[in-house]
């Protein structure tokens, strides 16, 4: 796999509450900073997340509890690597995680200064035996890209967003909706019952992963994202397709934060770069 992410401040906000990780879970990674080069990792049998959260927009210190949220889930699972072994014990594990999460940044939100802080979440992990688990909280989204097509895989957690899910309202029509920025699922949030969503994907070569905060999404439209994603084939098209999210969805709009996690699942009938004598039978149990 081949991973690269970039946040962006955008050009209105005073400060940027958009947090993300990328890595193995004891091995390389990334943490709110770009490497000199995206991570390649071939090590078969390591949980690898994606992770992307956001600030609860207009609370308090929610660059806090987007790091903190991070810091937090990727700790517990650090501790549970066994868990992660297949999707369906992963996705109980990671649950049972994020509730942790929710209920730490609760407690902290009920300090002084940090009245009302929150933040959304979006988390992708590849197990151990080569499936996929995605949870999500909130209106950061993930996304996939297999074969030229693109689909989002989390649903927002808005009303707005059930809407568009339900055929109710278009894309465009969601854009201008008076409700567009309001959401129902967050950690840390004491008025609504924490409820993160889970689910399980099977996992391709060639497949390229997205986990972005509603920055680029609101900045750019689903065939903009998917244009840029159909042209990810190779680890060196990795970081360009990054920089192309955010400096397109800055360009566009730039009205709130923005980031970008990007994974491209190596693909060797393809012609990346080659992989180990029987990793792909390893990782995905061909």
């Amino acid at each position: 796999m081949h991973l690269d992410g970039l946040t962006d401040i955008g050009t209105s906000r005073l400060n940027n509450e958009d947090a993300w990780w990328a890595g193995q879970l004891g091995g390389g990674h990334v943490f709110m900073e770009a490497g000199a080069e995206p991570l390649h990792l071939t090590t078969p049998g390591a949980p690898v997340l994606l992770l992307v959260s956001d600030g609860v927009g207009g609370a308090n210190a929610g660059e806090v509890a987007s790091q903190m949220a991070i810091n937090l889930i990727v700790d517990e699972l650090g501790r549970e690597p066994d868990a992660l072994q297949e999707p369906a014990s992963a996705c109980e594990t990671i649950r049972a995680v994020l509730g942790k999460a929710n209920a730490a940044i609760k407690a902290q939100a009920a300090e002084p200064g940090f009245d009302g802080m929150g933040a959304t979440l979006s988390l992708l992990c590849i197990t151990r035996a080569g499936g996929v688990c995605w949870s999500q909280a909130g209106d950061s989204r993930i996304y996939v890209c297999r074969q030229g097509w693109l689909r989002q895989i989390s649903h927002d957690h808005s009303p707005v967003g059930r809407m568009r899910q339900r055929g109710e309202i278009t894309e465009a029509e969601a854009r201008r909706h008076p409700l567009r920025n309001q959401i129902d699922q967050s950690l840390g949030d004491p008025a609504a019952t924490f409820q993160p969503e889970v689910g399980v994907e099977q996992l391709r070569p060639g497949d390229v992963y997205l986990v972005c905060s509603d920055g680029l999404s609101d900045g750019l439209w689903d065939h903009e994202i998917r244009r840029i994603l159909t042209a990810v084939h190779h680890p060196a098209e990795v970081r360009p397709a990054v920089q192309k999210l955010v400096a397109s969805a800055k360009q566009t709009s730039g009205r709130d934060n923005i980031t970008a996690v990007v994974a491209l699942v190596e693909n060797p009938a393809a012609g990346t770069v080659a992989a180990k004598p029987g990793f792909w039978r390893g990782l995905l149990h061909l």
